[in-house]
Parts: C-alpha cells; sequence; structure tokens
C-alpha cells in the first residue's frame, strides 16, 4: 500500500488526468529538457529526449550539474580560476558521452552548466527555461544513499511543475 501522494514509476510519462472528451489525446512538446551527469543511466534519458525532440520538433535543453565541494573551495584557497576550472573539467566529463550520442542522432541542443546542489539546480533550471518536458534517466536503488535521500530523479519528479518522463 502507498502512503499518499503522487508516486512516480520508472518509465511512466506521468500527466495530469484529463477526462477524455472521446478524441484521442495529442501530446505535444516544444522544449524538452535532460539532465545528465554522464552515467549510464543519464544517457538512456539523453537518448530518449533526443527521439522525443525529433518527434515533436522540440528544442532540447541539455543540463548538467556540478557541485563543487568544499574541499576544492579550500584547496584553490578561494582562487576564482582553478574554481573555474574544476567547474569545466567535471562538466566536460558528464557531458562528453551526451554530445557523442546527439551528434550521432543529429540533434542539437542548448547546453547549460550549472553549478550547485542537482536537484534544486535542475528545478530552478526547468522554471527558468519554460520546459514542457523533463527527461532524465533513473538508476536502480541499489545504493544505500538512494535509499535514504532518494535519487537526484527522484526528488526532481517530486517537486517538478511539469510532466517528467524517467527512464529506467
Amino acid at each position: 500500500m502507498h502512503g499518499g501522494g503522487r508516486r512516480f514509476d520508472p518509465g511512466i510519462l506521468h500527466l495530469p488526468y484529463r477526462p477524455s472528451t472521446g478524441a484521442e489525446v495529442q501530446l505535444s512538446f516544444t522544449r524538452i529538457a535532460v539532465a545528465t551527469d554522464g552515467t549510464e543511466a543519464s544517457l538512456r534519458g539523453v537518448e530518449a529526449a533526443a527521439q522525443l525532440a525529433n518527434r515533436y520538433c522540440a528544442e532540447l535543453l541539455v543540463i548538467t550539474v556540478v557541485s563543487v565541494p568544499q574541499h576544492v573551495v579550500l584547496a584553490a584557497n578561494m582562487n576564482q580560476r582553478l574554481i573555474e576550472g574544476y567547474v569545466e573539467r567535471m562538466a566536460q566529463e558528464a557531458l562528453r558521452s551526451a554530445v557523442d550520442l546527439l551528434c550521432r542522432e543529429g540533434v542539437g541542443a542548448e547546453v547549460k552548466v550549472l553549478v550547485g546542489p542537482a536537484p534544486e539546480s535542475i528545478l530552478a533550471e526547468v522554471e527558468a527555461s519554460g520546459a514542457d518536458l523533463v527527461v532524465m534517466g533513473r538508476r536502480s536503488r541499489d545504493e544505500p544513499r538512494d535509499l535514504v535521500l532518494g535519487s537526484v530523479s527522484d526528488r526532481v519528479a517530486r517537486h517538478v511543475k511539469v510532466p517528467i518522463l524517467l527512464v529506467p
């Protein structure tokens, strides 16, 4: 039994229920946001988002978030150039495989690199960008940390105000 609230299952596109008028419901998306961190799970999300962008002739926004750990700030002794270099390296690493995948699919995208906590940064960018669909890959809940805190995709799914597609 489920404790109430909204439940999100991977691979299901959650849309608000609207009573049918007998006509077939037509989905249409104009701006799709996809978040990636370079993992296999997130790349499955990028692939699904690329296919949807092609299908709906939608703009694609690829988001990656880099957290700057406190030890990096301390080691850089607050040197802004060193911190920017760290962020750039981490972003390139996270985006490399996603950009390669998009090139193979022939899909163009706007790419945004954000700095901060991943769920909050993704939610803020989705709202600011006017995205009408969010796509995220979702890995299995094998890690104890995810069982306690929830994964980034779970936290985004709980708070996002537009439909979300979680790709298993």
